[in-house]
């Protein structure tokens, strides 16, 4: 890549990085065969972000930037939308806010215009807020029945206690129940103020979008969030006792790596082939030898500074015996052998191999475009990243496995019918 008058260009996959102010960043891809664009705006600003008051205000902004502007109503918005015939959707993770969209080519400039009316001109109606509190206390209470994301969310709070990334991105029903307009528009404003890059691949007309982001965005002051380390509680066990559910929902989790980190690929790799696919050690191992559970997949959530990594399985309890029998074998396989190469070739394949079917959606690239912009200060080109999954060898996977697949340092949350006494000998056979 080289940089020329304020760009960084990459020639041969067409990527543009421009910087329009302080707060504002465009990363763009153009693709001349797309007959569409996808288009997305992630604010630096998520749940992480939030006071233990706060909790889940984020994403109640993103449910109120649909609910009407200074010049549209959320009925007008609506029919605009449908009326263009593309995708449009918001989501908050745990350090952003996004917003993605999918339209043909023809309307860009509509669906820009009206991305960033709803961003800077949202009215945050009184009446509209309380409205969409209690859709979103729905969502909650919806959530709070799913065993899987109870368990998720049990986890998490245990596991970084005390800290923003160990709460629910949707906050908690007292939490939201709390939050009031006056609240809500000044923690609106305060966004608007964070990095915001603009993600776009598809086929577009640069020079206009980038006319037009400079109109919409002319200044910007740059407030960025404070972040803080979280502590990681390792050896933990906390349980939700649910009789009605018929099946335990286990979550086995430990530390990761941060976004950025040299590891990041040595880690996937690693999580691949520990319990990412059909052929991983986990779903051969509880799953394919002797049926003892249906579902089972490792995770690995990086962030800025920090990373998680783990496993999740679902078991009837009668199975919880073998299937810690199994887990046991595993590890210990695993700590005295390692992977083998093949299974590490395997996993770089599956790898690259489905990073390279995700550049047959322009969603997909621009999603991935946003994630180099926002995490790191060099632009990979997908076979730069090929190229790093490939570099990874047997050794430096294998010295990551000791490191992030040891029992030891596991935290564990299970829901369904179990006690925390039953989950607690869990661990200590998997430690014995």
């Amino acid at each position: 890549m080289t940089i020329r008058g304020g760009l960084i260009l990459s020639e041969k996959n067409k990527i543009i990085l421009t910087q329009l102010n302080p707060t504002v960043k465009i990363i763009a891809e153009k693709l001349p065969k797309y007959y569409s664009f996808s288009m997305g705006f992630f604010i630096n600003h998520g749940s992480r972000d939030e006071t233990l008051e706060d909790n889940g205000i984020t994403h109640l902004i993103e449910h109120m930037l649909f609910k009407g502007t200074s010049r549209k109503s959320a009925l007008e918005i609506v029919k605009m939308m449908e009326s263009l015939g593309g995708a449009f959707d918001a989501y908050t993770t745990k350090e952003h806010l996004i917003i993605i969209t999918k339209f043909l080519s023809e309307h860009i400039t509509r669906v820009f215009e009206l991305v960033t009316e709803i961003l800077l001109e949202s009215k945050i109606d009184s009446a509209e807020l309380n409205k969409e509190k209690s859709v979103v206390l729905e969502e909650i209470k919806s959530s709070n029945d799913d065993p899987g994301d109870s368990a998720f969310e049990l986890f998490f709070r245990t596991f970084l206690p005390d800290h923003a990334l160990g709460r629910p991105i949707a906050g908690t029903i007292e939490s939201v129940k709390t939050v009031d307009a006056a609240r809500t528009k000044e923690y609106y404003r305060s966004l608007m103020n964070r990095e915001m890059v603009i993600a776009l691949s598809g086929n577009y007309d640069y020079d206009g979008i980038a006319k037009l982001a400079k109109q919409k965005f002319p200044t910007g002051k740059l407030d960025q969030p404070v972040r803080t380390l979280p502590e990681q509680r390792f050896g933990k066990v906390v349980t939700q006792s649910r009789k009605e559910v018929s099946q335990i929902h286990f979550v086995v989790g430990t530390s990761g790596v941060r976004h950025a980190s040299e590891q990041h690929y040595g880690l996937s790799i690693m999580n691949t082939a520990f319990g990412g696919g059909m052929s991983s050690r986990l779903f051969q191992g509880l799953r394919e030898k002797d049926g003892l559970v249906y579902h089972v997949q490792s995770f690995s959530d990086f962030y800025c500074d920090c990373g998680v990594s783990g496993f999740y399985f679902i078991c009837d309890k009668k199975n919880i015996p073998p299937v810690v029998r199994r887990l046991k074998k595993i590890f210990q396989e695993i700590s005295a052998h390692g992977f083998s190469e093949d299974e590490i070739e395997l996993a770089k394949t599956y790898l690259s191999g489905n990073l390279l079917l995700s550049l047959e959606s322009s969603t997909s690239r621009m999603l991935r475009l946003a994630r180099e912009a926002v995490y790191s200060q060099k632009i990979a080109t997908v076979d730069d990243v090929v190229a790093k999954i490939n570099s990874v060898n047997v050794d430096g996977v294998n010295g990551l496995a000791k490191k992030f697949l040891n029992p030891e340092k596991y935290t564990i949350a299970a829901v369904g019918p179990i006690t925390e006494n039953e989950v607690s000998s869990i661990l200590d056979d998997l430690n014995s």
